[in-house]
């Protein structure tokens, strides 16, 4: 996971991420300016019935861009019992002073049902073991509601999602003038990220403190971002005599985001002409956008008297998808698919500041796929062939491209599988990449984008073996992904209006790694043990090293299972990365303890469920490689006590 305090995440597949990752979320897929890598994914954890992360050859059904892979977060199921249950739940987290309220109801009968689901987050600022971190605070309110019908041949789920968030954007960087550099690199050569270094936080810090005072004086300490986003998803499987389906599922979507505070400064007005100064202002100060929306547009944002009320950025996207599937009778050996996706999109700026132009994206892809089982092997086969349109008042272009998957799995013996993945994927580059021109103000880089851009196409071989007994199961996963034109930012050497220049340009890239997991239940039946261990490596063909590429991870869990009462201890180990980019310093190795429960009680037959955590149990003082606050010289989280109660009833 990629972090921007504990309010923003991004999913990291294998080293890959941000447009590289494709996620579907209500069985569409997910679009909200995700090149940002302050642009979190902004979905609640309420609601969500199970989240799946897929790799290899199945990727070749969910579109273009998952290089990397695939994440579905797929929604709560229904309760198809003719009885009404309802859900109430509380969580207070210690170490932000923070409250989480959820309430949900299901009901219906086993032809037609409901859900209904509404849920609130109220968090203040957090700290690290030494101190709180000022304006780094996450509101938001989440609405969800569904509606299933299911026949004999006819069975349709419509799904609606408000989501409305709002977060402080600190500004560290402001202590750090010194490693501009490493903040220039976020997006490509970012991995300075890593520059956690833990000598300079106190010192940093204190810097950072004193310039936030300087800033509270000149209304410019508080900046935050502003997202509200509507998902609506409506997915029908028509059910044929002959076996065979039809599955389609229509979607529409609405990103608003917007950003305050902390741009005036930057001179502007001098590139008006420059449509796109801000663009990477947005993957920066923006990716938060997911979650700052509104609570705070009047709390602690006086300073935004002086300007208005109107944000200085504030950007639309529209998308609708259509994604049709045919599936072919079953027989004993055959299993057929074809499908297509379609997506129409559209990104209006209606802020003073435009960060990516307006501009108009169309995409439409075709696919197969083929499953042939035998006794002892089955092959699996996909073939997909996408084109992305991209449209401005000065840009009109087409991306193509043919994809393949193919797989092949053997039984060895009962309890023991081979597998062989060899899969391929194409990125088109997003508007970011393409039209930049103008400074980044989370970082004080001039970005240049490069309407040359070509595609980045990969080729991925993953092997894996897993092995399964009566009580433990143990695998091992090696892989290897090449990608042609990888694109990243590339420093020039010059400046402009005193800011670095950067440009988007292309190369080779190489990504290997190995997965290992072991779970088994031991001799006494209430205790369990989990241990995996993962590690990549990346490089650009000229021998740099690739950003965000976490250092080698391993972690190891004991479930006590006493039947109405569960107790859990988590340990996370990651070691020192040494092979950081260019632009990037080593993080030191850590290792974080949590500790969690769960108890059961029956409440008048009802279930009440009692649940609590302290993560971080030893309030350790440290630096993950994938947080983007290493460079303002912020640690992560410190030992955070939440309890919660969930009643059902």
């Amino acid at each position: 996971i990629i972090s921007t305090g504990p309010g923003i995440s991004k999913p990291v597949i294998r080293g890959l991420s941000s447009n590289r990752v494709t996620v579907f979320n209500q069985f569409i897929r997910l679009e909200n300016q995700q090149w940002g890598d302050e642009h979190g994914m902004g979905i609640s954890g309420f609601g969500v019935g199970s989240v799946e992360v897929i790799k290899g050859p199945m990727s070749v059904l969910y579109g273009s861009d998952a290089i990397g892979g695939v994440l579905f977060v797929n929604p709560d199921s229904y309760n198809t019992s003719g009885e009404t249950e309802y859900e109430l739940a509380t969580i207070y987290d210690s170490n932000f002073n923070g409250f989480t309220t959820n309430v949900g109801v299901k009901g219906g009968s086993e032809k037609l049902s409901y859900l209904i689901q509404a849920s609130l987050v109220d968090n203040d600022n957090f700290s690290t073991p030494h101190e709180e971190i000022e304006n780094t605070y996450f509101k938001n309110t989440d609405l969800k509601f569904g509606l299933g019908y299911t026949s004999d041949n006819f069975i349709s789920d419509l799904r609606v999602n408000f989501s409305d968030s709002e977060i402080g954007i600190p500004h560290g960087e402001e202590g750090h003038d010194d490693h501009d550099d490493h903040d220039d690199h976020d997006d490509e050569d970012h991995d300075d990220e890593d520059h956690d270094d833990e000598d300079h936080d106190d010192e940093d810090h204190d810097d950072d403190h004193d310039d936030h005072d300087d800033h509270d004086e000149h209304d410019e300490e508080k900046s935050y971002q502003d997202l509200q986003n509507t998902i609506i998803s409506w997915k029908n499987r028509i059910l044929f005599e002959n076996k065979s389906e039809i599955e389609f599922t229509l979607g529409f979507s609405s990103n608003k985001r917007k950003e305050f505070g902390h741009h005036d400064e930057h001179g502007h007005d001098d590139h008006d002409d420059e449509d796109h100064d801000d663009e990477d202002h947005d993957d920066e100060d923006h990716d938060d956008e997911d979650h700052d929306d509104e609570d705070h547009d009047d709390e602690d944002h006086d300073d935004h008297d002086d300007h208005g009320d109107e944000a200085a950025l504030n950007m639309d996207l529209e998308t609708t998808t259509l994604d049709l599937k045919y599936i072919f009778p079953k027989s004993e050996k055959l299993e057929i698919i074809v499908g297509t996706n379609m997506l129409w999109q559209t990104n209006t700026n209606n802020g003073e500041e435009e960060l990516i132009p307006n501009a108009e994206k169309n995409d439409f892809g075709i696919y197969a796929l083929s499953h042939y089982h035998a006794s002892k092997w089955d092959i699996l086969l996909g073939l997909r062939n996408d084109t992305r349109n991209i449209k401005t008042s000065s840009f009109d272009k087409d991306f193509n491209s043919f994809t393949y998957s193919l797989g092949f799995k053997r039984d060895i013996s009962s309890n023991k599988i081979f597998r062989l993945n060899l899969s391929n994927g194409y990125r088109a580059p997003n508007l970011s990449e393409l039209f930049s021109d103008g400074v980044h103000h989370g970082t004080s880089r001039y970005e240049v984008g490069n309407v040359n851009l070509v595609e980045e196409k990969s080729l991925q071989t993953d092997i894996s073996f897993a092995s399964y007994s009566s009580n433990s199961t143990f695998g091992i996963d090696v892989f290897f992904n090449s990608i042609d034109d990888y694109i990243y930012l590339n420093p020039t050497g010059q400046t402009i209006d005193g800011a670095p220049v950067y440009d988007y340009t292309q190369t080779d890239a190489k990504l290997m790694g190995t997965e290992i997991y072991f779970s088994t239940k031991t001799s006494l039946d209430w205790l369990s043990f989990k241990t995996s261990m993962e590690y990549v490596s990346g490089k650009k063909s000229g021998g740099d090293y690739l950003p965000f590429i976490s250092p080698i991870t391993i972690k190891n869990s004991f479930d006590l299972d006493f039947g109405s009462n569960n107790y859990s201890l988590n340990i996370i180990n990651k070691g020192k990365q040494n092979n950081v980019s260019q632009f990037e310093t080593h993080t030191d190795s850590y290792f974080v303890v949590n500790l969690s429960g769960s108890h059961d009680i029956n409440l008048t037959n009802n279930k009440l469920g009692l649940v609590w955590s302290i993560n971080n149990l030893f309030d350790k003082e440290y630096y993950d490689h994938l947080s983007r606050f290493k460079t303002m010289g912020i640690h992560e989280m410190g030992r955070n006590i939440s309890f919660g109660l969930n009643y059902k009833f």
